[in-house]
């Protein structure tokens, strides 16, 4: 458990809840016993609920895990009272640890970020969030650069994996951050009854509300580069395909009459009028290769080659 102090607003940062922290929140804090009960474990879905004197929140913040090389949201709990801001969540976060050092280092930051109101606060947190999830982007953008450079350089195979990677980080990217639309929303109309002295919120909300936005249709664009690339790697591989397949289909062309030839030539029988003469074998062998010959010369002239 942390705890940072400054302008009469106190942030508390729990990680890996246990009862005995439940038990001090029951007892420094009139929270409810079922909300307290959603903490441990934690409570699978995004919520904001609004009691006479707090506020429970339940948020989403992506992390990209590389071993996996996807993203996974992790769960972090707010308890907002008027001078109180705990947040609960049961693992280490980037974000969390980014702002700790900026109040503990920053003096002039830890002042903009206490105050007014624990509302003020709660921005400033979820801002560090936001900027942390366009940040989780970039390895998305440098993958999706990647993909357009393999698939150029006639790696267009090799590429089919790596795109069906990249559209599941895409898409769990787009499952974590999409309950924060609906918080952010609901903050606007639950939230502000709370803070009603603080009219200005709204704006801070509102702007929660665009920087989401923000990172909403930045990987929307990333969604759409990845279609794309997809389909110009699909057909590229098919022209590929249908040229092989084109190559072998004229050869198979351009051999069987002369292979034709060369069968009927060889059938020992009486009336066979190569079998028997002088250099007879060789006879056989020009007759393959003018066959060939004129079959390729006919194919050349009908521009299929």
């Amino acid at each position: 458990m942390k705890t940072i102090t400054e302008n009469n607003l106190t942030w508390v940062d729990i990680e890996k809840p246990t009862q005995k922290d439940i038990d001090w929140m029951k007892n420094n804090f009139n929270f409810h016993p079922v909300t307290l009960g959603e903490l441990i474990p934690s409570s699978q879905r995004e919520k904001v609920e609004h009691f006479n004197d707090y506020l429970f929140l339940v948020t989403y913040v992506p992390i990209f895990v590389e071993k996996k090389h996807t993203t996974t949201p992790i769960e972090v709990d707010f308890l907002i009272t008027r001078d109180h801001l705990i947040t609960v969540h049961n693992e280490s976060l980037e974000p969390i640890k980014n702002f700790t050092e900026k109040c503990q280092n920053k003096p002039e930051l830890k002042n903009k970020y206490f105050g007014p109101t624990t509302g003020h606060l709660f921005y400033w947190i979820n801002e560090e969030f936001l900027n942390f999830a366009e940040r989780q982007l970039i390895h998305i953008g440098k993958n999706i650069q990647r993909i357009e450079d393999g698939i150029f350089k006639n790696l267009e195979r090799d590429m089919i994996k790596e795109i069906s990677m990249i559209k599941r980080d895409i898409l769990d990217f787009r499952i974590a951050i999409r309950p924060l639309h609906r918080i952010f929303e609901s903050l606007n109309h639950k939230a502000l009854k709370f803070w009603q002295d603080n009219t200005d919120l709204a704006v801070y909300f509102s702007d929660l509300l665009g920087d989401y936005e923000k990172a909403w249709n930045e990987i929307d664009n990333y969604t759409d580069t990845i279609n794309a690339l997809e389909n110009t790697n699909a057909n590229l591989l098919n022209d590929k395909t249908n040229a092989i397949v084109k190559t072998f289909t004229i050869l198979s062309f351009i051999t069987f009459p002369a292979m034709l030839v060369a069968t009927i030539l060889q059938i020992n029988t009486k009336t066979n009028p190569v079998l028997g003469l002088p250099n007879d074998f060789w006879i056989i062998v020009a007759i393959i290769f003018l066959t060939t010959a004129l079959m390729w010369l006919y194919f050349k002239t009908r521009k299929w080659l």
